[in-house]
């Protein structure tokens, strides 16, 4: 029941095939035939000859059989088959989503490359920028190192600086003490000095048989 009605579809068009691009014919009639669980439709047609500048004719009839599955597409006016080298109109259709889901997702591969490039491109930089901010604290450590050293030196210069301002307190106190004392010895020197001369002025004076002198 199915075949026949799908076959009353099939009358009064033009056949064409679409491996050869041709016209095959004009559809007047048309019988099934089944075999097992297979049928067939055998096409009665006029074939149509010096077809040109929208010119034709149509003359000798002529029979085709086809199998469903040879038929791509039935529009209103023409039967496309395939000859069976040709998928069906669904599969086609199919084909056309998966090219174009394919195409989209090619697209975005794409885009998702010219992302990784440009994450790669990041990541170079920031390996440079990690570099020179290894040399660079590389460059502070050494820079510390000096200054801790330099910070020892300070502080042993600076000892060196409070025992020399020890010993200048040292010595300035054992010059007073050596003003003292030399002092103290100027005046014994004087006394000591004085009283010789006394002395010896007496003597002489004594020897002279005169008075001692009282001016000194």
């Amino acid at each position: 029941m199915v075949a026949s009605e799908k076959a009353n579809q099939l009358i009064s068009k033009f056949v064409v095939s679409l491996t050869t691009g041709k016209i095959l014919g004009y559809v007047t009639d048309i019988n099934v035939e089944v075999e097992g669980d297979r049928f067939f439709f055998i096409l009665k047609m006029k074939v149509v000859e010096n077809l040109g500048k929208g010119q034709g004719m149509l003359t000798s009839e002529t029979k085709l059989t086809i199998e469903p599955g040879d038929i791509v597409n039935v529009g209103p006016d023409v039967i496309i088959i395939g000859d069976g080298k040709v998928p069906p109109l669904r599969e086609i259709e199919n084909l056309t989503q998966l090219r174009d889901k394919y195409e989209e997702v090619l697209t975005q591969l794409r885009e998702k490359e010219a992302v990784v490039s440009s994450l790669r491109e990041e990541v170079t930089l920031l390996r440079r920028q990690l570099d020179e901010a290894q040399r660079e604290l590389r460059r502070c450590e050494v820079m510390k190192e000096d200054f801790e050293h330099l910070k020892e030196q300070i502080l042993k210069q600076e000892g060196e600086l409070e025992m020399a301002r020890e010993y200048i307190r040292v010595l300035e106190g054992m010059r007073e003490d050596i003003d003292g004392i030399r002092k103290l010895l100027e005046g014994l020197v004087g006394e000591t000095l004085e009283g010789t001369v006394r002395r010896i002025i007496d003597e002489e004076l004594n020897a002279r048989g005169l008075k001692k002198t009282g001016f000194l």
